[in-house]
């Protein structure tokens, strides 16, 4: 099973709307909560106002699998983001992407570590087989920037 996560700090000079949007374009059919930070007690500083926050299953990585390929940000994306947040039993990756571009439906790897934060994603598979299938399915192996060969969503969720 895939378990999908998507989370976005809103910091007080943001539009909470803008953030949203940014999130709904790349995860379409995810529903966003909003939870509250307890800052008592901290040292005064810059802190996110508020969490935004949704889950699911690989069915809101589809959007985020057109756009990958209409940007023709494969190998990017792979090599950015997957390959470098994939955990050392294989059992889960977690990235990070712009919530700039994302407000205009491109995903985009940052470079560093944003100051207002990036939408961050953890997924969680069950097996490593099953994260393999998830790689063939959303980051497949490519010649030129093109996929070599594209794999059905079902492919991954098979058992």
């Amino acid at each position: 099973m895939i378990h999908v996560k998507v989370s976005a700090a809103v910091y007080p000079t943001e539009d909470s709307e803008k953030v949203i949007k940014a999130v709904s374009f790349l995860f379409t059919d995810i529903e966003l909560e909003q939870k509250d930070i307890e800052t008592t007690g901290s040292e005064p500083g810059f802190y996110p106002s508020f969490f935004l926050s949704g889950e699911g299953g690989i069915d809101i990585l589809q959007t985020l699998h057109e756009l990958i390929r209409r940007e023709e940000i494969i190998d990017s994306v792979r090599n950015k983001a997957f390959s470098k947040g994939l955990s050392s039993d294989g059992l889960s990756v977690c990235f990070s992407l712009n919530k700039q571009a994302a407000f205009v439906g491109i995903p985009s790897v940052p470079a560093q570590e944003e100051p207002l934060g990036s939408i961050e994603i953890i997924i969680r598979v069950d097996s490593q087989e099953e994260m393999e299938r998830l790689f063939e399915w959303l980051l497949p192996l490519t010649e030129e920037g093109k996929p070599v060969v594209e794999v059905e969503m079902d492919y991954v969720e098979r058992d």
